[in-house]
Parts: C-alpha cells; sequence; structure tokens
C-alpha cells in the first residue's frame, strides 16, 4: 500500500511526529519534551506495537530540549534493543555531543582520560558563574540529554548512524547527482541528506573551541565527562542570542498582505543550523523534514513539490524563505503552540502567497481567526490540532 499516516503530535514548543507506512513500518522524528513522550509518544507507540508496527529509523534532529528530550525517555524505558519494552527500534540518526561534536579535528587532540586538578577547579568556578547568567528565559540547548541518549544507545545496544561510513549523519557531497545517487534505502524508503555538510558541523565544533579557549585558556583539554556537557550547554546557551521576533501585526481586514516584511528575520544559531535535513521517499510519496534549519544551507537540493513539508524551527520567517521559494506542497506542517510569536505573521503571509493549499497546524494558534477569514480569498485550507493525517 502507498498511503502513509502522520501522526502530527502536540510537542508544546517542540517537535515530534511519526509516520506510519502501509507496509506497518514507522519512523518517529524527534520527540519533544519528556511529556511529550508520557502523554503522545507512548501511548502512541504502544497501539503502533499491537498492531505489528516496527520502527525503521528513529531521527533526532539536533539537540534542542524540545526535540531530544523525549527520545531520551523513550530509549531508556525501551531497554535493550534486541528485547524492546514498548517498541522495535532498528535504527537512530543522531549525531550526538561526544559522537559527532568532539570527533572533530579540532578537538582530538585535546582529548584526555584525566583532567588537571588546575583546569577541574577553573571549571567548577566556571560552571558557578554561568548559572548565575543564565535565566529561565534563556535557550534551551540539551548537551545533557545529548550525553545521556549516546550512554543509553551503548549501554542498550541500538544502532547509531551505522549507514554513514565516519558514524555522522551529513551530507558528503555539494552535487545534486551525487545527493541523488547517494540515497540511503531502509524498508522501502529512501532517505536522502540535505544538510548538514561538514562546513555547518565544522562551525559548532569551531565556536565551542572559541569559547573554550577564551575561558580555560589554549591548552584546555576534554573528557568524556559530565562537567563538558555541562559547560557546552550554558556556554552555547550564553553565546546564542535571544530570538527577536516580529509584533503581532494583525491583517487589515482579510488582506495578509499586510503580513509581508514585518519579520525582524531572527538567524537560526549554530546549532539549529547542524539540524539533520532529509527528504523522505516512499513509493509515489516525497517527504521534507527540515529540523530547525535554515534552507539557504540546502535550497539547491530541494524538488519543485512535495506531498508533505515539515517547515523549519516552528514557523519562524528566516529560515523557511527560501524553502517557500523554491518549493510547493499538498500538506504544510507547522509544528508550534502558537507562543513565542510562533508563527511569525510574515511566514504564515509567504506559505499562503505561494500557494500551499492545506496548512496543518498542531495547536491553535493567535492567528487563527484571520487565517480563516482568509482561506476563501486566497483559496487555501488551514486545519488545526488534526493528529492523523493521511496522505495518499
Amino acid at each position: 500500500m502507498d498511503n502513509c499516516t502522520v501522526h502530527f503530535i502536540p510537542a508544546e514548543a517542540g517537535d515530534c511526529l511519526v509516520l506510519e507506512f502501509g507496509n506497518k513500518d514507522c519512523i518517529i522524528i524527534d520527540g519533544g519534551y519528556q511529556a511529550t513522550y508520557r502523554n503522545e509518544l507512548k501511548p502512541l507507540l504502544t497501539t503502533l506495537n499491537e498492531k505489528g508496527c516496527k520502527v525503521i529509523l528513529l531521527i533526532v534532529t539536533h539537540i534542542d530540549q524540545d526535540h531530544i528530550e523525549g527520545v531520551v525517555e523513550l530509549i531508556r524505558e525501551n531497554g535493550e534493543s534486541i528485547n524492546p519494552q514498548i517498541i522495535e527500534i532498528q535504527n537512530i540518526w543522531f549525531n550526538g555531543f561526544f559522537n559527532t561534536l568532539f570527533m572533530s579535528d579540532i578537538f582530538i587532540n585535546r582529548r584526555k582520560k584525566i583532567i588537571e586538578e588546575k583546569q577541574k577547579e577553573k571549571m567548577r568556578i566556571v560552571k558557578a558563574e554561568l548559572n548565575m547568567q543564565i535565566t529561565s528565559e534563556s535557550g534551551n540547548i540539551s548537551a545533557k540529554d545529548s550525553q545521556r541518549l549516546e550512554e543509553l544507545c551503548v549501554e542498550y545496544g541500538y544502532a547509531v548512524n551505522k549507514q554513514f561510513s565516519n558514524r555522522t549523519v551529513m551530507r558528503t557531497s555539494e552535487a545534486l547527482e551525487e545527493v541523488i545517487d547517494n540515497r540511503i534505502k531502509i524498508g522501502d524508503c529512501f532517505f536522502s541528506i540535505l544538510s548538514p555538510n561538514q562546513i555547518l558541523l565544522d562551525k559548532l565544533a569551531k565556536e565551542f573551541n572559541k569559547k573554550m579557549i577564551k575561558t580555560f585558556g589554549k591548552d584546555y583539554s576534554l573528557s568524556d565527562s559530565k562537567d563538558f556537557s555541562d559547560i557546552f550547554e550554558l556556554l552555547m546557551e550564553l553565546h546564542f542570542d535571544n530570538e527577536d521576533f516580529s509584533s503581532n501585526i494583525s491583517a487589515n481586514g482579510k488582506n495578509i498582505e499586510r503580513w509581508l516584511d514585518t519579520s525582524t528575520l531572527a538567524k537560526m544559531n549554530d546549532i539549529n543550523n547542524a539540524s539533520i535535513v532529509l527528504e523522505i521517499k516512499y513509493k509515489k510519496l516525497r517527504f521534507l523534514f527540515t529540523g530547525d534549519s535554515d534552507s539557504d544551507h540546502w535550497e539547491s537540493y530541494l524538488n519543485n513539490n512535495y506531498d508533505l513539508i515539515k517547515f523549519s524551527h516552528h514557523g519562524t520567517t528566516k529560515p523557511n524563505i527560501k524553502l517557500i521559494e523554491k518549493s510547493k506542497c499538498n500538506h504544510a506542517l507547522v509544528s508550534t503552540n502558537g507562543r513565542r510569536n510562533h508563527p511569525e505573521n510574515d511566514f504564515l503571509a509567504r506559505l499562503i502567497l505561494n500557494g500551499n493549499k492545506n496548512l496543518y497546524f498542531n495547536y491553535d494558534i493567535r492567528q487563527k481567526e484571520t487565517i480563516l477569514e482568509c482561506k476563501e480569498k486566497y483559496k487555501f485550507h488551514s486545519i488545526f490540532c488534526k493528529r492523523e493525517i493521511e496522505i495518499k
């Protein structure tokens, strides 16, 4: 059967989707928060398991808390891969803290089993100082969850990134033909990795290296220690500016053109831009999942038409501009709870005016009333809070 059911899970401010194909293969893309797993993902996976389904691939697009925290809980409760307690998970794709970032050439010569006491003491002081500077409104990078997921996958024997020669999920070519030729087949699905490439991964590593040199001196050392995931998390949260979104400008009557160019065009940080972006082809169906990455980095690899696109970063304008200009889709998914100025008015106007006909939101959003008023004029459909989307 060529059909696919997309389970569009309400994940607070995060992302969590499950693709259920007609052959009973499933794909999980991100796990939202711990509460997402408890309240939504676990019951769904239990039902799928009872139907005879299996997860052929679980993808964590990047290490922000709103994408990874629920996956940590899933793997912890699922237990050993050969004796799963919830559902069979055959493969995991995940560029983690130690299995990817610290494998960069920048850090190879700095890795040591034992860190000198002088640096340890400095780390204790710096950690305390950073904790005082980080507020509850700061970012949600979760290096601790990344490290814990890596440890659990090793402990329970999960296959992580086994389809990649360097054990890192990345695009290895800049040529479109080679990206197409290098598709990975799992089950009846073909996967094309559009991003990240080595440049984006190196940029993240270089940023952390600069911060570490500034904080601990040019001769600092690294080890596979929880202390380093804590320090990384705090340094990155302090480094990345708070997102600056557009004001909530109302549409003039039923004229959403007034929303255009109202965004401040906040840029994505290096962690978001290191998201795994992939195209999935199943039979005649074609899907695109973007994590929180900016389409500036991968728009040249896009198709013109998709059956479904999950748009980037909860409906922020900047990372989606090139994607909206290049590609249209039958089903446009915007994963957001409508808070923190998500989705942006500018993004919604571009999405509608560029001919995307079916817009799905996993929560009601503050623009819902205006969107509903505009749908006849602009000839699109808006669907709110629909848990299961049938793609044929």
